[in-house]
């Protein structure tokens, strides 16, 4: 990777940890109703053991009024490197889930490295296509409820089993 596109994609992994919390003072989710521990105690292959996995491999906690950004991590099997934050967002946007920060962080990402134009427009399309607009969806209620079928349920064509003639 070249040093230019390493500082174009440093410049945006700065957007994400420093300018959006900043764009995000006045939100006001609901509270998140477990912890951590609590989340491991969930039966295996529930969102709330993927989801606690998912933060235990990244050695991530449980980050106040981003619980919900981080189970949508966990549903659609988007990384939190740099690139996975803007695919998660070119999903959120073409689902129409896409927050204030999050449509800001995902322009300036597609100005910034426009090498990732068409992976994130997959992405986008992605979420056009998926069967329910995920922020209708009541996450922490959904906690105990099996990821895969979560999976299923948001798109069920990814997933669909074509048999022979």
């Amino acid at each position: 990777m070249n040093n230019t596109l390493q500082s174009r994609k440093r410049l945006v992994a700065w957007m994400i940890n420093k300018a959006v919390p900043a764009l995000n003072i006045f939100r006001y989710p609901k509270l998140w109703p477990y912890t951590l521990e609590e989340m491991r105690k969930f039966p295996k292959g529930s969102l709330g053991f993927e989801m606690a996995a998912f933060l235990d491999k990244r050695k991530f906690g449980l980050l106040p009024k981003y619980e919900i950004h981080d189970a949508v991590h966990t549903i659609l099997n988007y990384n939190t490197t740099t690139v996975g934050e803007l695919k998660l967002q070119a999903f959120m946007w073409g689902n129409g889930s896409s927050s204030y920060a999050g449509r800001i962080l995902f322009l300036i990402g597609l100005l910034t490295l426009p090498e990732l134009w068409k992976e994130l427009r997959l992405d986008y399309e992605r979420g056009k296509k998926a069967a329910e607009r995920i922020d209708n969806w009541d996450i922490a209620s959904l906690i105990d409820r099996d990821l895969a079928t979560l999976r299923l349920r948001l798109e069920p064509n990814k997933f669909q089993v074509t048999l022979p003639a």
